[in-house]
């Protein structure tokens, strides 16, 4: 009767790990299925001054720098407008590593009209351009898997700067605490 106690138990426990692995790995296949919500888009090419090289750039974004090669994550990316006066978020990832995703956007941004405002390289780079009454903010982080994930956000630039005026107020008196 021992034996037959031992046998029972034996098959409910290959039973459960057979049903725990078989909902892992469902899990794992609807997780990865999730992961893929990106898409390609069709390359077409900016023209440039005579003697400089051509970059490539997506035919929906004519005036900012994309990798050849590079996925949009349309779960992440919003925009409103077309061509060059388009404003929003445009998300995307890239084979090339964070550094060499940095140097891209860095060389290319000029080369599509942008002037830069700042520039800060780290763990989470981020990049700051202005052009003709926009300004962009570029993040370039790494991804688990390898590559570059990058966050454009285009908007208008704020020209008004009455609520930084500070020639008519009242200055500002600091006293020490006591």
């Amino acid at each position: 009767m021992v034996n037959l106690m031992f046998i029972s138990l034996s098959s409910r426990r290959r039973q459960a790990i057979r049903l725990t692995l078989v909902t892992s790995i469902l899990f794992a296949s609807c997780v990865l299925q999730a992961c893929n919500d990106t898409t390609s888009l069709s390359l077409s090419s900016r023209s440039e001054p005579a003697g400089a090289p051509a970059p490539s750039s997506y035919a929906q974004f004519t005036d900012v720098p994309i990798p050849a090669g590079a996925a949009m994550d349309l779960e992440r990316t919003i925009v409103l407008g077309d061509k060059e006066s388009w404003i929003g978020r445009v998300v995307y990832t890239t084979e090339l590593n964070p550094s060499r995703a940095y140097d891209f956007v860095f060389t290319e941004m000029p080369r599509f009209g942008w002037s830069a405002v700042s520039t800060v390289r780290a763990a989470t780079s981020v990049l700051t351009y202005t052009r003709t009454g926009r300004a962009a903010t570029i993040q370039i982080g790494g991804r688990a898997l390898g590559g570059a994930s990058v966050s454009m956000t285009v908007s208008p630039r704020g020209n008004n700067t009455s609520n930084f005026n500070t020639q008519n107020s009242d200055p500002v008196q600091i006293r020490p605490l006591k």
